[in-house]
């Protein structure tokens, strides 16, 4: 009983396919996220600029409130 596979129809045309175990997932081949990782890398970028010129650019010219 425990070597039996257990198949899943895949698309029409395309074979059956084992099962996968419940450890496994589909996802764990695709790799490292680098296009997620650069488009989080320019977010905070562009954060940090845009916040280093209104300090710089608006708050200290502006002094100190009294």
């Amino acid at each position: 009983m425990k070597d039996e596979v257990i198949l899943r129809p895949g698309a029409p045309g395309e074979p059956d396919r084992p099962a996968l175990a419940d450890d496994e997932s589909p996802l764990d081949d695709l790799g490292h996220p680098t296009g997620t990782l650069a488009i989080v890398a320019i977010y905070g970028l562009l954060f940090v600029v845009g916040w280093l010129a209104l300090y710089f650019l608006e708050f200290l010219p502006r002094g100190a409130p009294h």
